[in-house]
Order: structure tokens, then sequence, then C-alpha cells
């Protein structure tokens, strides 16, 4: 039965302590092309079992093995936001009332780059709220969403116009938008160092790209928590920086990031964009992620802590008052 076998696939990324139902294959660093890496965890946030390296040359963090582009076109189609957003039909309220809070908060960082009659993209622009608050303020949008259910809702809902698509199977002018963002996507996609090159090469001269991933520098979470299937790339200031470098992008202000949400634009003629990390980056990261035990975790209290502080954060997002767009 088709939706018997469904359910299972499903509570098999759930079950902890078991693998992911994937084959997965070596894959070289999408950043450098090392194949030489530094283990950094055996273990996700669902305490199932999944390896994470960190490139030995580079420090670009990947799972290993890696899913394959078939594995994850197939989950990112139709099983990655019922399996952590919990949508099937549409869009979960508090989804969509973070995703609007979230688009709030790019669209104030990128105020200087928000005019009427600018061209803007949103890669991997999931309900489309970013792209309806720029469209209020006189810009031309359009969207990049894989995801079958969150596509048809930005298209339904905000009236946006959605190529519903991989990355890789769309085919844009180069040079066509003025600004493009990506926030919090292309750590789920198995070459996000092409995908950037790809944002570089639709950026029209003088334009602004916004890249925003999680910052993986280690910190004071256990490393298991920091880690899970969805995100198959895990970036550091340096390693974003390093594959905006490898398409000609520099941040907007020249400087070395210090996080990993950036606005970049193409480099002039008499600048030099970032190298490579250096070869310690990777052992660096390891140190910082030390091995940490599910068990003693649980007993601290840490983890209910946590769990606590996630469904008060779902319950708020759930049940608040709608609120307006603008």
């Amino acid at each position: 039965d088709l939706e018997l076998r469904a359910m299972a696939h499903f509570l098999s990324h759930i079950v902890p302590f078991t693998a992911y139902p994937y084959k997965g294959e070596a894959a070289a660093c999408n950043l450098c092309g090392s194949d030489s890496t530094v283990d950094i965890c055996r273990k996700d946030r669902r305490w199932k079992t999944l390896g994470t390296v960190a490139c030995a040359e580079c420090g670009l963090m990947r799972t290993q093995p890696m899913p394959s582009d078939s594995e994850l076109e197939a989950y990112y189609r139709s099983e990655y936001r019922a399996d952590y957003q919990m949508a099937s039909g549409s869009p979960p309220k508090f989804h969509t009332t973070r995703s609007l809070r979230d688009a709030r908060a790019r669209l104030t960082k990128l105020s200087a780059f928000i005019k009427p009659g600018q061209r803007v993209l949103d890669f991997g622009c999931g309900s489309g709220e970013f792209l309806m608050l720029a469209r209020e303020q006189g810009c031309s949008v359009l969207g990049i969403e894989p995801g079958e259910v969150f596509a048809r809702y930005a298209r339904e809902t905000h009236g946006i116009d959605v190529i519903n698509a991989p990355w890789q199977a769309v085919d844009l002018p180069d040079g066509q938008f003025d600004l493009i963002t990506s926030n919090h996507v292309v750590e789920h996609l198995r070459a996000p160092v092409d995908a950037i090159g790809a944002m570089a090469r639709w950026l029209a001269p003088g334009g602004a790209l916004f890249l925003s991933v999680p910052d993986m520098r280690p910190n004071d979470r256990p490393a298991f928590e920091r880690f899970h299937f969805a995100h198959v790339h895990g970036f550091v200031p340096a390693t974003l920086q390093a594959a905006a470098a490898r398409h000609g992008l520099v941040p907007v202000d020249g400087e070395p990031l210090t996080d990993t949400t950036a606005i970049f634009r193409h480099a002039r003629p008499d600048e030099r964009p970032a190298p490579l990390p250096p070869p310690g980056l990777a052992n660096t990261l390891a140190e910082g992620y030390p091995d940490a035990s599910i068990a003693a975790y649980i007993l601290s209290g840490r983890y209910f802590r946590a769990a606590g502080r996630r469904f008060r954060n779902w319950r708020r997002d759930t049940f608040r008052v709608a609120v307006s767009s603008s």
C-alpha cells in the first residue's frame, strides 16, 4: 500500500539511533575539490546516525556520505516540508508567522537595495512572504522553490510568480536581477558553491546578493544538536566568504565576514576576492566539536529545557493573532 510505505519512510526519518533511509555516495568538497576530510560528528539532533565531516583543505563541512542528486530532489520535492515543518496540504501557521517575521527583518536589512522597479529574485522563496513585501515596495519579483506545496501556496496566496523546480533546472538570463536573496537555503544543497555561482551569473552589474546560512562555528550546544539530515553542508564565515569569492563576489563593505549573513556584490577589477581558508580550519572545528554523550545531555536537563523553548516558540507562532503584512 502506497500510504503505508510513505508512512514507514517518514517514520524512518525520526526513529533515533538508526540510519537515515538513503544510500548516498562519496563526494568531493564542493568548495575546493579535495577528498580529504576530518571527522566532526556521527549523530544528529534526532539522535540518528549521520556523519558530518570537514574538508581537510578548506574547512567546508558536509554530510558524509552525501545524498545523491536524485535522493535530495525527491526529499525536497515531497518530504522535507512534512518532515521538518509538518506541512502537507499547505504551510502550517507557525511557519507563515515566522516567515513573515523573518521577511520583514530581511527587508529592513536590505532597505538600501529595495527600490521601486528593482528586479528581485528569491532563491528558495518558500511560501513567498519576502517577495510579497518586496512587491509592495514596487519591485518586480520572481521566486525559485522546489517544494510543490510551498510553491503553490506562494502563487495562490500571494500571487507570486514562482518557478517550481530544482535550481539546476532553472534557465534564467545572465545579469537579469538587481537583487537576489537566499535565506537559509544553500546549506540544503548538494552543490552550494555551484548554486552561488548561478546566482552570481544572474546578478546584474551593480546588483546585490544577500546570503544567509546557519553559523556552524562551535558553541555551547552539543555537537549532535547542531546537525541534521536537511542541512548537507555547514558554513562558517570564512567558508561562506570563500564560496562567494569563487565566483568573483565580495562583501559590499569589502571587509572579512564576521558572521554567516552577508550582502555581496561583484568585485571591481582592482579587488581580489578572498582566498580559501587555511588547512588548519578543519582541525580547529573538530576540536570545537568534542564528543558529547546523549545520555548525559538528557540527564542534565538541557534536552528538556531546549524542548520546552521549542514548544513555547511553536505555540506563540501558531496561536498568535494574525497581523497585516505592512
